[in-house]
């Protein structure tokens, strides 16, 4: 690349003769309007909420939600037709380039479980998957930048079986504690990825054109060993319970598109991670 000096009298002086190119934008010209964000839905506040409370706290909370499943319907429906609406009524931004596998950084690669192109295999169930990238916020310049604290997909993949399922993967951490708000965060995450200029955006950059016209996918939600007794585990199953009454009226709403496959629930041990996960539920 060519970088044109400063310090060089010479040029300044050829540049002061002829007319001067236009001045660089600066980093607050580049800034996106506030405005110009994508809205914050309901579904991400309460994901938002949830990841900030105890265990026996979203224990309270999940069986709550299972009193009133429809709750958490009728606020992934509504952020399903938000952003639909609103990517609808931009002209986004285009997808980045398609993965470069040539341009991998080790060191990063090194710190993701489920870095681009590796094969896991999951014990007890046949839905091992190919994982295409990590970290992946579904809105990424679309919405403030994040605090460095993972609230999008930890994963993407395509499943290794003859239906090439598309899947959106989040995995418990230090803020996200149980399956629960793995629930929630995965519910907001499907809704901004599914609608139709969403997909159009992604499947160019994540999924090398593997997502189709119409995809349904797997939400996959990976929860890490626990001791025996421990309130999460609890929270594992009021999860399941709710997500199989959640997926039951997502495929029963008239409104609902068929984006939605299955929710499973899987297991890993981050300190030994050989890139097998545990088959826990599948909804």
């Amino acid at each position: 690349m060519t970088v044109l000096s400063r310090s060089s009298t010479g040029q300044e002086r050829t540049m002061s003769s002829a007319r001067r190119p236009e001045a660089l934008p600066t980093e607050a010209d580049s800034m996106p309007d506030p405005n110009d964000y994508a809205p914050t839905t309901q579904l991400r506040r309460s994901y938002q909420r949830a990841r900030t409370l105890h265990p026996a706290e979203q224990i309270r909370e999940c069986v709550d939600q299972l009193e009133h499943p429809e709750i958490v319907v009728a606020e992934t429906l509504d952020a399903f037709c938000t952003i639909s609406d609103w990517v609808g009524s931009r002209e986004l931004t285009p997808p980045g380039a398609p993965l470069d596998m040539d341009a991998i950084d080790l060191e990063e690669l090194g710190r993701e479980f489920f870095y681009a192109t590796r094969e896991i295999a999951v014990v007890g169930e046949p839905c091992a998957f190919t994982s295409l990238a990590s970290n992946l916020d579904p809105l990424s310049e679309l919405r403030p930048p994040s605090k460095g604290e993972r609230d999008g997909l930890d994963y993407v993949g395509l499943t290794c079986d003859g239906t090439r399922t598309p899947v959106l993967g989040t995995v418990e951490s230090q803020l996200d504690t149980s399956a629960y708000p793995l629930l929630l965060r995965s519910l907001a995450c499907l809704a901004e990825m599914a609608p139709q200029a969403q997909v159009e955006r992604m499947d160019r950059q994540f999924f090398m054109g593997g997502l189709g016209l119409r995809p349904a996918f797997d939400l996959n939600l990976v929860v890490w060993d626990h001791t025996a007794g421990d309130e999460r585990t609890t929270l594992d199953q009021l999860t399941r319970d709710l997500a199989e009454k959640v997926k039951r009226a997502i495929h029963e709403h008239a409104r609902f598109p068929e984006i939605l496959r299955d929710i499973v629930c899987l297991r890993m041990n981050p300190a030994r991670f050989d890139g097998r996960l545990r088959f826990v539920w599948r909804i």
